[in-house]
This record gives structure tokens, C-alpha cells and sequence, in this order.
């Protein structure tokens, strides 16, 4: 009896790949290509096949990586500030010049991997990087403020699907909430899985058809954590909102005025244990809030339920329950 089994996995790393050329168009086979990760000094080294072709996978995202390209009898010809994305492939084509030949100028040809059509995509998918996360406006500092990027989300709802069809992974590990009562974990609570300081990427995947994802109907949102580097870095911060920071009129409606305190501090720091070797980054985030467990106010005489801001539930019946809790359990809240 046979027995097959079946894994599945989300991308954490990126992928170069490219052709090796001479003067004349044709592939130089066993050519070195090494790419450099110049925050980590990170290397990564092969060789070309027969037709010139190359791929470097399994990558560190982000960047700047150096791609350097040696062949005896050839010039070595690099390109600088090359970034690279989550789960999409970044295309290095060189053609070399032959070394007894002198030059005034080199033409490295190259190209980025299309964020719109690439073949390394199989579905519909989003990518946020680094410099996104921190330049974009963020109200409450979770996934959602950017996942909402997404033509088709609403919320953590993608294509009209259920948010618990989701599946949230953070470095390939599931990140969801086991008993189903929220889209991810801390939910519930108003809280965020993982500090946006921490998060160096954040992909969404709508549909893909490919075997290395599943686990979801609705979406997959891949995260994909900061390491350190050659260099001290570190952050500290605090947000803070309360009642006098936001409006209460919305055109003829004056929302009643809530009372509620909330603040988050945070501090993060990396660098290097063995330089170009062995890495550190520590990040750490406290949240505290207080608010009403609901904004809406008790309909008293003379007021007119109006939804979302006035119940149908009369002031006198509450307060007859409340009394009724104080006297009898002597619960008060």
C-alpha cells in the first residue's frame, strides 16, 4: 500500500536569477555569480549552466544586495541597489565584455520583476515592503491598516470570504486565531499578533494557484520578520489617542463623546553578534487601553434610537437592573 503526503508552506525568502551573455548574445557557461546583502555581508555564490542561465534562490528579502559577475577573459561587471521582494523573482541579465577589449562604457541590462505580471505569480497578490510600512498612515498599527490595500478587502475580509478563512503566518508559522471567534490572534482584545516594528514584509495572496500555498480560502497574509545587520539600530515610540483627539459631528449627527485612554510604547533594536556571521534583533511592544464596552447611550425621554448611537434599550430599565445587581450580588460596573 502506497501512502502519499502532502505539505504545505508559506515563502519567507526571494529569488535572482538571470543569463550570462558574451558580446554576441551567446550563454557563458560556468561564470561566477555571487550576491552580496550589504547590511548582513551575507553571500550567496553559484555558477552558470551551459546556456549562461543562473538562479540564486532561497534569499534574504529586502536589500541592498551587490550582484558580481566574473569569467576569465571578461571584465567583472556588477549591479548596485538591487531589493529584492517577498516570493517574487528579481531578473539579473549581464552581458560581458571581453578584458583584452577596452570600453567606454559597460551596458549592464536588467529588470525587476513586474509587480503586476510575473510568471513567479500564480494569483492575485500584494506585497508591502519595509519603507511602506513605515511611510503609510496607520490609525490603529496592525495588519489591516495595510492589508486594506487590497482592491478586494474589507477589513480582514478578501473577495467577500469569512476573515477566518484566512490564514496569517508569521516566518512560514501559523499565526491564527485555534477557536475561530476572531479573524487573528488578540482579536478579541483589540490587539495586534505582532509589533509593526518587527515586520520587515507583508504579503497578501488572493486565490494562488500554487502548491507551495494553501490552508485558506479567503486570503493568505504572509509576514516576514526583521533580522539585524553590521549595524546598532535601534527605535523607541509611543502613540497615543483619547477622546479629545478625534471629531464627534458627522453632518446633522453629534456622536456622543466616549471616555477612553489608550497608548502603546515600544522599543526595538539589532546588530551583530559575529560580524557578516551571526545576528540579533529584539523587539518588544506594550499596549494598554480602556474604553466602554459599547458607545452606544441608553434612550432616555424625549430621545429617538438612532443606530450606532442610541440604543432601544430605555435608561430606566438599565438603571432598575443595575440597583437590582448592587443589592442582591453587590455587583457594580
Amino acid at each position: 500500500m502506497c501512502k502519499s503526503l502532502t505539505g504545505l508552506s508559506q515563502e519567507t525568502t526571494s529569488e535572482i536569477q538571470g543569463v550570462i551573455s558574451d558580446e554576441k548574445g551567446a550563454g557563458l557557461g560556468n561564470a561566477t555569480v555571487v550576491a552580496t546583502h550589504t547590511p548582513s555581508g551575507t553571500t550567496y555564490t553559484t555558477s552558470t549552466r551551459k546556456d549562461g542561465r543562473y538562479n540564486l534562490a532561497n534569499l534574504k528579502i529586502g536589500g541592498p544586495y551587490v550582484i558580481k559577475v566574473t569569467y576569465i577573459g571578461y571584465k567583472e561587471d556588477k549591479l548596485d541597489d538591487v531589493f529584492l521582494v517577498l516570493g517574487q523573482e528579481f531578473q539579473g541579465n549581464f552581458k560581458m565584455t571581453p578584458s583584452a577589449t577596452s570600453l567606454t562604457e559597460v551596458v549592464v541590462s536588467t529588470r525587476r520583476g513586474d509587480n503586476v505580471i510575473n510568471s513567479n505569480r500564480t494569483g492575485s497578490q500584494l506585497t508591502i515592503s519595509r519603507t511602506q510600512i513605515e511611510r503609510l498612515p496607520t490609525i490603529n498599527r496592525s495588519l489591516q491598516d495595510f492589508t486594506k490595500l487590497t482592491p478586494s478587502s474589507n477589513g480582514l475580509s478578501f473577495g467577500g470570504r469569512n476573515s477566518s478563512f484566512n490564514n496569517l503566518t508569521v516566518d512560514g508559522a501559523n499565526f491564527n486565531n485555534a477557536f475561530g471567534l476572531s479573524g487573528t490572534l488578540g482579536g478579541q482584545t483589540s490587539s495586534q499578533p505582532i509589533s509593526l516594528d518587527a515586520i520587515d514584509q507583508i504579503q497578501v495572496n488572493i486565490a494562488p494557484y500554487d502548491v507551495r500555498q494553501g490552508g485558506f480560502s479567503g486570503a493568505g497574509i504572509n509576514t516576514v520578520t526583521r533580522s539585524g545587520s553590521n549595524q546598532f539600530r535601534g527605535s523607541v515610540y509611543t502613540y497615543i489617542r483619547s477622546a479629545d483627539l478625534q471629531g464627534y459631528d458627522a453632518k446633522t449627527v453629534t456622536i456622543p463623546k466616549p471616555t477612553f485612554t489608550y497608548n502603546l510604547r515600544g522599543a526595538s533594536v539589532g546588530g551583530p553578534i559575529i560580524e557578516n556571521k551571526l545576528f540579533f534583533f529584539l523587539s518588544g511592544e506594550q499596549e494598554r487601553q480602556s474604553r466602554p464596552a459599547t458607545t452606544l447611550v441608553a434612550n432616555k425621554p424625549g430621545q429617538t434610537a438612532v443606530p450606532g448611537v442610541v440604543s432601544q434599550a430605555v435608561a430606566d430599565t438599565l438603571d432598575a437592573i443595575k440597583n437590582f445587581l448592587m443589592q442582591k450580588f453587590n455587583y457594580n460596573y
